[in-house]
């Protein structure tokens, strides 16, 4: 019996030896990654700042067509940054160090119109229509800031990205049993039944490899899954292949107003 006792206890140091060492590893990796973040984005921001300065100052001295160098180094930067920004909130919540800061906001202006407004001109560049009807007189929620715009901004960036022609919407409705809903649509390539069942799975791309048309990592959409669910609102996808997508994100609300998500 006491040989047994001791089995036991000595079992459950291991364990806990196990468990603080596990927990150090998810710490150092977070410290690590929040580190490598920062050490890429402020010299990142140099560059393209520096880059921007002299676009200015020589900007009628050099050739019209070379100025499109500079529009080069403003897109692969703000790519890299935006892979820097996937990674470290893909970390965030795979680690459980993500902490949501929940507030009463207006959606349509502290999140949808910035976003509109950041992405009008990469829009206008590819010679889409960009659409936005609202129906919704009141569009305050409750919810964690940051992670939604998140969700749209990966939204709206996948739309631009996979629409070559036609129109990109966005529109707000709502309705006294389901809340705000808002819709992401465009006339882009669409995808196939078969992808659609892994669509919101970690590094997840129609199209792999190489020789693949458009850049990314697959971590957008996980994270605008999760980011959902932290928020206690829910997101379906129409899409069909060289038809384009529609993603609806409804915010659900109770007796009392927008519910409050559970964390």
């Amino acid at each position: 019996m006491r040989e047994k006792t001791h089995q036991l206890k000595k079992a459950l140091e291991e364990v806990i030896k196990a468990k603080e060492k596990a927990e150090r590893s998810d710490k150092l990796k977070s410290e690590f990654l929040a580190q490598i973040s920062h050490e890429i984005r402020s010299p990142l921001n140099v560059i393209l700042s520096f880059a921007d300065l002299i676009k200015t100052d020589l900007k009628d001295k050099i050739k019209p067509e070379a100025m499109d160098y500079f529009k080069f180094i403003a897109s692969a930067g703000r790519r890299l940054i935006r892979t820097v920004d996937l990674v470290l909130n893909a970390s965030e919540m795979q680690l459980g160090t993500y902490e949501p800061t929940f507030s009463e906001f207006d959606l349509v202006e502290e999140i949808i119109s910035k976003i509109r407004q950041e992405y009008k001109q990469v829009v206008a560049d590819k010679g889409l229509e960009f659409k936005f009807t609202s129906n919704i007189p009141d569009t305050t929620i409750l919810a964690d800031k940051y992670s939604v715009y998140q969700i749209f901004v990966n939204l709206i960036e996948n739309a631009v990205k996979y629409t070559d022609q036609g129109f990109i919407s966005l529109s707000l409705d709502c309705s006294d049993d389901t809340g705000i809903i808002v819709n992401i649509e465009d006339t882009g390539i669409g995808m196939s039944k078969e992808f659609l069942l892994n669509l919101f799975s970690p590094f997840m791309q129609e199209e792999r490899g190489y020789s693949r048309r458009f850049e990314g990592n697959g971590l957008g959409l996980s994270l605008v899954k999760k980011y959902c669910e932290m928020n206690g609102a829910s997101i379906t996808v129409e899409s069909k292949k060289g038809k384009g997508s529609k993603f609806t994100v409804i915010f659900k609300k109770t007796d009392k107003g927008i519910k409050k998500p559970h964390v």
